[in-house]
């Protein structure tokens, strides 16, 4: 099942300072007042005057407290200058102090040990790129959350055990054991039914949806095939990947497809028609039924991020998202993520669980560094501040430009709510008349297959 998108959306801002920290502009300096002498003045006056009168004295005297009046303000105005100075000097030398202090890289659980078993599985799962496993690569990831005390034999032999009694079943109701319509058609029944062999009396009863914290906020561990084999309930993360495992043990050609907060399973049958199988109901359905969630829009489509066959690379990037989601539930965010998305997307560009779990990482770095500079992002005002830290404004650039990204891709989030009640609409008249239409169809195959050997 994805993940909700829940990072904080930040909004492309433009800075009317960026670079202060580098140029500190020139404040303007006090225009000088050039001041008469007025002794001579005075002197050149007397000569032709033989007595002041008080109108001249009255003159001098406003004359004289213009001046001195002058002389402060200039005074001030120099006083002010070097405070402006001062004060700028020192800010520039605390933004230059706090430049060579600052921490663009988010910090690194790489000392625990719990942390080391994520990178071993890391480099095991990229080897295993030329000669992947589904089965494999699910244990390595489920057990390095466990931090690698899960029973690998314990769960080769379950798995081993279903496998038989497929094969089994299939030859006592005389399915055709070469025909992908058959194998794929036995799989659905084996997760929507009670089998049971005629001979042995070995019955398996069908799985059943777990919706008690189904999308592991919690609990990671709903999400696991571990717990799905263990308790006998999953979700549609879970199960999906249980019934491809199953698939690749029979030879049944299946794929993974995605729809929004979902995963099922799409197959052609002998014909080359293609068929959607929705576990977590254990019905048959249509593609129009995928479409009416109403959360796929039309660049999700064009973009090939849901209802596609997701091929053996591309689910390879999936499991990658699965062990880095492992990893935040148990940390959090670091750059070991960083690596691992990486890869991902080297793997399936278009991904949408990779490049959502991108857009986390990134917002995570920018509000480490933003809760270093004492700066709330959610604040226009204090957020314009980063003008002074050009690598901060650059980390939210690339915040902006990954939520584009996945905006771009076609990525609608879809409610909790909308979800289970998308879920609860396959239950309805017409959905299981088409599921049951359908299963009469693969009844009458199998039967007519039968007959013909005989």
């Amino acid at each position: 099942m994805t993940r909700t998108r829940h990072v904080i959306n930040l909004l492309i801002l433009h800075f009317g300072c960026p670079g202060l920290a580098q140029n500190i502009p020139e404040l303007p300096m006090p225009k000088w007042v050039t001041i008469p002498n007025y002794a001579i003045q005075l002197n050149t006056i007397n000569r032709g005057i033989p007595k002041q009168s008080d109108y001249f004295k009255q003159t001098i005297s406003q004359t004289q407290q213009q001046n001195e009046a002058n002389i402060k303000e200039i005074e001030y105005n120099i006083k002010q200058t070097i405070l402006q100075r001062q004060t700028y000097n020192a800010l520039n030398t605390d933004i230059t102090t706090l430049k060579a202090e600052m921490l663009y890289s988010l910090p690194s659980w790489a000392s625990r040990p719990e942390a080391e078993y994520y990178c071993q599985a890391f480099d095991k799962l990229i080897l295993s790129d030329s000669l992947y496993s589904l089965k494999e690569n699910t244990f390595l990831i489920e057990n390095t959350y466990y931090n690698n005390k899960l029973d690998k034999q314990v769960f080769d032999q379950t798995i081993n055990n279903y496998r038989t009694f497929l094969i089994s079943i299939m030859k006592e109701r005389g399915y055709d054991t070469n025909s992908n319509t058959a194998k794929n058609f036995i799989l659905f029944q084996f997760f929507s039914e009670t089998l049971q062999l005629k001979k042995s009396k070995e019955k398996h009863v069908p799985f059943q949806y777990d919706f008690d914290d189904y999308s592991g906020l919690k609990d990671h561990s709903k999400m696991f095939i571990t717990k799905l084999l263990k308790t006998g309930t999953g979700q549609c993360h879970s199960m999906p990947l249980l019934y491809l495992i199953l698939a690749d043990e029979i030879g049944a050609e299946a794929y993974l497809s995605l729809s929004p907060n979902h995963s099922y399973i799409r197959f052609p049958d002998d014909n080359g028609k293609w068929y959607n199988i929705e576990l977590t109901n254990g019905m048959f359905s249509t593609t129009s039924y995928i479409l009416q969630s109403g959360y796929i829009k039309s660049e999700a489509l064009q973009n090939k991020i849901y209802m596609q066959n997701l091929s053996r690379k591309e689910l390879m990037a999936q499991q990658l998202v699965d062990l880095a989601q492992g990893y935040i539930h148990k940390f959090g965010y670091d750059e070991f993520i960083t690596k691992v998305i990486d890869k991902a997307l080297q793997l399936h560009p278009n991904s949408i669980n990779a490049n959502m779990i991108k857009a986390n990482l990134d917002t995570a770095r920018f509000e480490y560094v933003m809760k270093q500079l004492n700066i709330n992002p959610r604040d226009h005002q204090q957020l314009q501040q980063i003008g002074y830290f050009p690598k901060a404004v650059e980390l939210l650039n690339m915040v902006n430009e990954q939520y584009n990204a996945v905006d771009n891709l076609g990525y609608e989030p879809m409610p909790a709510e909308a979800y289970q009640k998308w879920l609860q609409a396959m239950k309805n008249t017409e959905q299981k008349q088409e599921n049951d239409r359908i299963q009469k169809m693969f009844n009458g195959l199998n039967a007519k297959a039968k007959t013909l050997r005989n």
